[in-house]
């Protein structure tokens, strides 16, 4: 009985949050929602079952299985609770709030969805460009096969979140057994729970978005190619990897098409760059310096692109025109927008000029979810102001250790994977640009576009806290250091606008003491580190 007691467990978490979860439909038949939600769960549990004992083995991780499990529940209900709060805290002009949903992409896409799977039409439909929910298709396809299959007698939109819910839990596995192969167990740890807890990608995979297929799917492609890498030397290397990878670039391919190509750059880079490559091993330096080479060659080209979004000439068609397109299509824009919504965007763009406006979007961009703005704004409803905070308060968690990974990665001289971290390091802060560029530093998509690679994001974060608790480095927390700097100065700034009381210091002048306390941290570390330096 005793052996048995997880799967008893089990049992009852299924049939009671199924039972929970019909009960929050008004209107549908609480039977047959029960049936369905169970069902669904049972699905979900037993794909992240077999998914374990294919990838981690009959082993029990504690730690892997907790962050797991944190994932899978945390996503599950929290898309169960905004779905019931949002249209009675939510704002009360948002049709999509009103109707239980967080971003408007979803709600519109899952209402196309529940239309689709009603009016008989084959699924194909939802690839043909007629539905404006999805550009690409797959996302809108698989909830109305969804619907279609399980639920056509009420529309249960917390059946979507369900699956989001068990695929994100699923990425989870995923980089941890990646993360283990490369760089060992303790870091392994830290990779797992940055993507179970990072907030942007729970309020993803708690809502009815394909970023969490996304998300899990490049988690995926990297742990096929840490397998690839595994034992290189050996006459019986396993091909097995190749499912994976088969398995996750078909699901970029119809999810979001751009990611199957960024996606094999970065794994092709990495690969390359691996000291258990041969071809790396036989000539190190020339490799390097051509991958790093080519690699800010296309940021380059990506940036360029992005400011001169508007020419005629970059417009294209075919495989590459609908990269170029989503990489450029929405910067004039997502630009006018964030003009309109920031006043302190505003102020920098009439006194420095259009001709800044793609630095400005840049380092906006960058700095979206703003954690200073979220926390002076008394003007929007509580439950958005702790959404926004927590999503802010999550990237900019991240953010330093990110910043301290790619300078670490520079100074860490006997590293033996030092260029891969180099090109880690380019290619994780690349793609924060390029996010900031196509979404215009808007707080809704930039961020969102961001959190595509945040599985390659928590490999180099976790290699930093690492490297930094190994070194004992004074570094990372000059670092954050400098960020609660960026932070107080700018709280202070937001909130002098909405209350009085406080004294209002000019943007400008507000940038120039933030910049001048961050650079004085900077340079007495250093001078610190030089001073032991020579009394060793």
């Amino acid at each position: 009985m005793k052996k048995n007691l997880p799967y008893w467990l089990v049992t009852v978490f299924i049939l009671l949050t199924g039972a929970i979860q019909a009960a929050g439909d008004e209107g549908g038949a609480w039977l047959k929602g029960w049936l369905v939600f169970s069902f669904l769960l049972a699905l979900v549990v037993g794909m992240l079952y077999v998914t374990w004992r294919t990838v981690i083995g009959r082993h029990l991780e504690k730690s892997l299985l907790l962050a797991v499990t944190v994932a899978f529940l945390l996503r599950l209900w929290v898309g169960a609770a905004l779905t019931q709060l949002l249209p009675v805290v939510g704002y009360p002009d948002s049709q999509e709030h009103q109707a239980g949903y967080t971003f408007t992409d979803a709600y519109m896409r899952d209402r196309q969805a529940w239309e689709l799977a009603n009016t008989g039409e084959p699924l194909q439909t939802a690839f043909s460009g007629q539905y404006s929910g999805d550009q690409y298709g797959g996302m809108l396809a698989l909830e109305a096969w969804l619907y279609r299959s399980l639920s056509l007698d009420f529309h249960r939109q917390t059946l979507v979140v369900t699956l989001t819910a068990g695929v994100a839990a699923l990425g989870v596995i995923f980089i941890w057994k990646a993360s283990q192969i490369w760089r060992g167990r303790l870091l392994a740890n830290v990779a797992a729970w940055i993507l179970a807890l990072y907030p942007e990608s729970v309020l993803l995979g708690s809502s009815q978005m394909r970023e969490a297929f996304v998300i899990s799917a490049v988690a995926i492609t990297i742990y096929s190619l840490m397998r690839m890498l595994e034992k290189p030397d050996t006459g019986k290397r396993s091909f097995g990897w190749l499912g994976y990878l088969a398995v996750g670039m078909a699901i970029l391919a119809l999810f979001q098409p751009p990611m199957l190509i960024i996606s094999l750059g970065l794994l092709f880079g990495f690969w390359l760059l691996d000291t258990r490559n041969g071809l790396y091993r036989k000539q190190p330096h020339a490799i390097g310096v051509a991958v790093l080479f080519v690699c800010l060659l296309v940021i380059a080209l990506i940036v360029a692109a992005s400011i001169l979004a508007n020419l005629p000439s970059l417009q294209s068609s075919g495989t590459l025109g609908i990269f170029g397109d989503w990489l450029a299509h929405n910067f004039a824009f997502q630009t006018y927008l964030t003009e309109r919504s920031s006043g302190m965007f505003q102020k920098l763009l009439e006194s420095l000029g259009e001709q800044w406006a793609w630095l400005l979007v840049m380092v906006y961009g960058i700095a979206q979810p703003v954690l200073p703005a979220l926390v002076g704004d008394p003007s929007a409803a509580p439950i958005m102001r702790w959404i926004g905070f927590l999503r802010a308060a999550g990237w900019y968690a991240l953010a330093p250790f990110l910043v301290y990974g790619a300078l670490a990665s520079l100074r860490a001289r006997r590293e033996d994977r030092r260029v891969q971290l180099v090109f880690l390091s380019l290619a994780v802060w690349a793609w924060a640009i390029i996010a900031a560029f196509n979404g215009g530093a808007d707080r809704w998509d930039t961020p969102r576009y961001r959190t595509l690679l945040l599985a390659w994001q928590a490999l180099l974060a976790a290699w930093a806290w690492d490297w930094a608790r190994l070194k004992q480095d004074a570094w990372l927390g000059r670092w954050l250091m400098v960020e609660a700097v960026f932070v107080g100065m700018f709280t202070e700034w937001y909130a002098s606008r909405y209350f009085p009381s406080l004294p209002h210091v000019d943007i400008f002048a507000t940038i120039a003491i933030t910049l001048l306390l961050s650079v004085l941290i900077l340079i007495v570390g250093w001078v610190k580190d030089r001073r032991k330096r020579n009394q060793s």
